[in-house]
């Protein structure tokens, strides 16, 4: 059925520009249109993009819901925080960096941050979620920034160094192919 539309929620904003997203874990589609947008041209949009929707749909509802305060991740933390000292604790004296203080918090968009100056690292908890290669991969990456806080070719060589399959291991945690 080409011309069905797919199932959307809508909101209106003050905006220029249609905007759509697919809610992982559930596959909801979003839509927010401008104010005075007719809705049979947002209708068409959305009919237009069925195809895309499809298909961002099969990879939202494969994909967890995003975590959220409470037991889950209380228990995320637990089984995460003694996995998270040992893989430091390997790699700090591997790497010859300074021990750096690291603590863990629900993030929506980061699987780790690092802050050189103060060497504080911060682990997202969905790391709990993950495959213990892939942890190690974000501590490494961390860790490299101890030694080089961007992701120039000077972070490359040092991941390269380290941790050699470590484009395939980021292209895992992404969800994406290895570029």
């Amino acid at each position: 059925m080409p011309d069905r539309i797919p199932a959307y929620t809508l909101t209106r904003k003050r905006m220029k520009n249609l905007r759509m997203v697919v809610v992982s874990g559930t596959g909801e589609v979003r839509v927010s249109a401008p104010l005075r947008a007719p809705q049979r041209e947002i209708d068409a949009w959305v009919r237009s993009k069925a195809a895309w929707i499809a298909a961002k749909q099969a990879e939202a509802v494969a994909r967890p819901v995003a975590l959220a305060p409470g037991p889950e991740a209380d228990a995320l933390r637990r089984e995460l925080r003694p996995l998270l000292a040992a893989v430091v604790a390997e790699w700090v004296p591997r790497m010859g960096v300074p021990e750096p203080t690291w603590r863990m918090r629900i993030m929506r968009s980061r699987w780790g941050t690092c802050n050189h100056t103060t060497r504080v690292i911060t682990f997202s908890v969905e790391l709990g979620r993950q495959d213990h290669h892939l942890v190690e991969y974000v501590v490494v990456h961390e860790l490299a920034h101890l030694l080089e806080p961007n992701h120039g070719p000077g972070f490359r060589a040092i991941m390269d160094t380290y941790l050699p399959g470590w484009r395939e291991h980021r292209a895992e945690l992404n969800g994406r192919a290895v570029d």
